[in-house]
């Protein structure tokens, strides 16, 4: 498999047999909770993964199983403005802005910004919460005037 240089903006794209290896562990695994052991082939060592390494792990391989490019990435990690805009999907302008306004926490590196992943996380779901809410409003709207 490819390496990831570490950088947000060039996630692992995993080749066609990581898929079918990741599809085939899937359902190995099944949905029932199981223990996993890894083994050293050389030493034969083992280590038994416990149950937030195996979600995690299976969170992996449901991205790699479906072709998705992936990357992990400690939430303490301090990103620059421009993998804060791609996270959230915006412009880069725009996390600025929310810098700028104290709604994005930040802080300066010489002249650079650098934002916590967990802050944009954090911040991602606000605004999740957000859309869903006036999504319901325009619906509320929508039903109360009768434009279905």
């Amino acid at each position: 498999m490819p390496r990831n240089n570490g950088d947000l903006a060039s996630p692992i794209a995993p080749p066609p047999e990581a898929v079918a290896f990741a599809r085939q562990l899937i359902r190995d695994l099944g949905s029932e909770r199981k223990r996993l052991v890894l083994q050293d082939q050389e030493t034969g060592q083992t280590a038994e993964i416990d149950d937030a390494l195996l979600a995690l792990i299976r969170r992996l391989l449901i991205d790699l199983a479906q072709s998705k490019p992936v990357s992990v990435i400690p939430h303490d990690r301090e990103l620059t403005t421009f993998e804060a805009a791609d996270f959230l999907n915006v412009s880069r302008g725009y996390v600025v802005k929310l810098m700028k306004e104290g709604k994005l926490a930040h802080r300066m590196v010489g002249t650079h910004r650098r934002v916590r992943l967990d802050d944009l996380v954090a911040l991602k779901k606000a605004m999740r919460v957000e859309s869903d809410r006036a999504m319901e409003e325009l619906a509320r709207i929508n039903q109360e005037l009768k434009l279905e």
